[in-house]
């Protein structure tokens, strides 16, 4: 009997398939099947494959026209044999050679028809950043507490309970991912949790702005993920997913959405109607054209006069000394102001970033003006700080508000 059959589609991703393939080949379960579904590729990829299909017996590889990876699922779906199901991208790879073995006797141990563990980014200088999502201790989870649309890789299905609901990847190009995991957690209600790592997820620094096809796609999974949310009146996927998500995704909306896109709008719309039936709000700044405008020009506005802030106070001290510090020198260098170091509130006080020695917050006078360099939600509590030590002068805008006009080129 086939245990797990583990679901990859490719597209011209020769660089990473084979760490990739190596990483299912070398796993502790034994009775494994690796479905390969060759998305069309133009690079050695197709051949690669076929080696190694040719090389081992429980692999499978199957050819298509291109169509996307959520039609290439499907067909690994179709061809499947094992017990469970579960997914892989070609560039990633398992965190150990025994998460197949852990998820498998997990999901069977307690009789899930779903089980999951924890995900790692890995980024292209080598650093590795556990997602925020992850389980902090095994146990069976119901998915109505838990609300998560992400990281569907991280799991294992029991293909009974897709093949009987006829639960598919929608046809889109982009965002056919947390539709699914939507669809399956509504059907299996509950999931087992394991706390461990068992999936590396390659992360890129290249950002190509999508065309008009991959924001449509993305609108219809988050149309898609509304809609599922409201049939079965998951509260939770909207309070920690959906609720901002088109705010999230506005870098990739905007161009179009100003430029009045009608098939845009209409999925817009859509969204906004679905959330207006169910919750009774709808997401303001996509009301229309002119609310969008309107935020966007708040934004601009808020980032000149932070910049025309830092040119009175000549000087500055970036207190953060992560992504959103590095972001923030650039950006203050690039405008000629000048910068004092970067300060810290706990661990890093000694290290040098881009040149500068990092010191703890309390060690600098209290008259320089300081930058708070910091996602959101560490923000707040910095800033606080700042005020209980007495600083004078606290520079801030939030970094995703900052990134979000760089995306969009404003």
């Amino acid at each position: 009997m086939i245990k797990v059959s583990v679901i990859i589609p490719v597209y011209n991703d020769e660089t990473y398939i084979e760490e990739c393939l190596e990483s299912i080949l070398t796993q502790t379960l034994k009775d494994v099947e690796i479905i390969c579904v060759d998305d069309g590729s133009t690079d050695s990829s197709y051949r690669i494959l076929t080696g190694y299909g040719n090389k081992y017996r429980n692999i499978t590889v199957l050819h298509q026209q291109n169509q996307g990876s959520g039609p290439a699922r499907n067909r690994g779906i179709e061809h499947a044999a094992g017990k469970y199901i579960c997914f892989m991208d070609s560039d990633d790879f398992y965190a150990h050679n025994r998460v197949l073995e852990q998820l498998y006797e997990s999901a069977e141990a307690n009789q899930a028809s779903v089980c999951g563990g924890n995900l790692v980014r890995l980024r292209e200088d080598g650093t590795r950043e556990k997602s925020r999502n992850g389980f902090d201790e095994n146990g069976m989870l119901y998915f109505k507490d838990y609300g998560v649309i992400y990281n569907y890789t991280c799991f294992i299905f029991l293909r009974k309970l897709i093949q009987e609901n006829h639960l598919m990847f929608p046809p889109y190009k982009r965002f056919q991912d947390p539709p699914f995991l939507l669809n399956v957690m509504a059907h299996a209600k509950k999931f087992y949790a394991v706390n461990e790592v068992v999936y590396i997820y390659r992360m890129s620094n290249n950002r190509i702005h999508p065309n008009l096809t991959a924001v449509t796609d993305t609108l219809k999974g988050v149309r898609d993920c509304f809609q599922i949310s409201y049939e079965y009146n998951l509260t939770k996927p909207y309070e920690k997913c959906l609720k901002d998500i088109l705010r999230q995704y506005l870098w990739m909306i905007y161009p179009y959405a100003v430029e009045g896109q009608e098939d845009v709008w209409n999925l817009i719309c859509e969204i906004n109607q679905i959330s207006k039936k169910w919750r009774g709000e709808i997401s303001e700044i996509f009301a229309d054209k002119v609310s969008l405008e309107a935020y966007i020009k708040k934004l601009k506005e808020k980032r000149s006069a932070l910049i025309e802030k830092c040119y009175e106070e000549k000087e500055a001290v970036i207190y953060g000394a992560g992504r959103a510090g590095q972001y923030f020198l650039k950006k203050l260098e690039k405008e000629g102001i000048h910068i004092d170091g970067f300060a810290v509130s706990q661990d890093g006080a000694g290290n040098v970033v881009d040149g500068y020695v990092v010191k703890r917050i309390e060690d600098y006078n209290r008259r320089i003006p300081i930058m708070v360099a910091a996602a959101e939600k560490n923000a707040k509590e910095m800033i606080w700080n700042l005020e209980h030590l007495e600083f004078q002068t606290v520079l801030y805008m939030k970094y995703e508000d900052c990134i979000l006009l760089d995306l969009c080129g404003l």
